[in-house]
């Protein structure tokens, strides 16, 4: 990689990776709230619906919270969102209807409840340690079932969404994501692939275009490829450049 390269990407992740960016960013629901329970909740939900139009995205997971009302976390506990998800297989957001929204909402119940401090992270944790794979949201994919749509079992899939709620509740000393998830270790998070990272991508040359001149679709194969160049710029937080990367492709659409 070039040093002009390099220090665009540098300078971008320094402009885009402040508290402004949670303006339009689907992970300002998580600064909602000082429990972590909540704020870990909130941060499932809202990345989980993370695709598509990001108004879209913002409004269907304002939605969910408002009828949560102050603890999301209690709110799934109690199983109240099946007041909320009656409409069956009727659509609730894109491809997913409200029978989709409750085995996933079906599954954080379960994964609160079975925890061993009553946080997602208590219940993870574990598992991170004890089962063998070489990418952390696997761990989390495996945890939901086969037929929870939300989350991708694929296992060529880039899970853009997964990795990207990874980078929220791992990283620390940011202005944007969280770090609840503190037993976990930055450099081993792998770059959430959406159209905007993998334009720009592609653009600054990390990846070749396909013979018919389009931009490569986003896999496993990729996200490990555009880590592991970014670990050039930032060695102990590769993900880092996904401010850079995504800030610059919104900010040219």
């Amino acid at each position: 990689m070039d040093e002009k390269t390099k220090t665009l990407i540098q300078t971008l992740a320094q402009q885009y990776e402040t508290a402004a960016f949670l303006t339009a960013d689907p992970s300002q629901f998580m600064h909602r709230y000082t429990d972590a329970r909540d704020a870990e909740t909130a941060a499932f939900i809202a990345a989980n619906l993370a695709f598509g139009r990001r108004e879209q995205i913002l409004s269907h997971t304002e939605r969910i919270l408002e009828a949560a009302g102050n603890s999301v976390a209690e709110w799934i506990l109690r199983e109240e969102y099946r007041r909320f998800f009656v409409n069956g297989n009727s659509s609730f957001y894109r491809i997913f209807s409200d029978t989709d929204m409750l085995l996933f909402c079906d599954s954080l119940r379960r994964f609160l409840r079975e925890s061993t401090d009553g946080t997602l992270g208590g219940f993870f944790r574990p598992r991170f340690f004890s089962e063998s794979t070489a990418h952390y949201h696997t761990v989390i994919a495996r945890a939901f079932p086969a037929a929870c749509r939300l989350v991708p079992h694929t296992a060529d899939s880039a899970s853009k969404r997964l990795n990207m709620l990874l980078r929220w509740l791992v990283r620390r000393r940011s202005a944007v994501d969280l770090g609840l998830w503190d037993f976990l270790s930055s450099e081993r998070l792998l770059m959430p692939l959406d159209t905007h990272v993998m334009h720009q991508s592609t653009e600054l040359g990390f990846f070749e275009r396909t013979r018919t001149g389009k931009i490569r679709q986003a896999t496993l194969k990729a996200a490990v490829q555009l880590t592991e160049a970014m670990r050039e710029i930032f060695p102990d937080d590769p993900v880092r450049a996904d401010f850079a990367l995504f800030g610059l492709g919104v900010n040219k659409a």
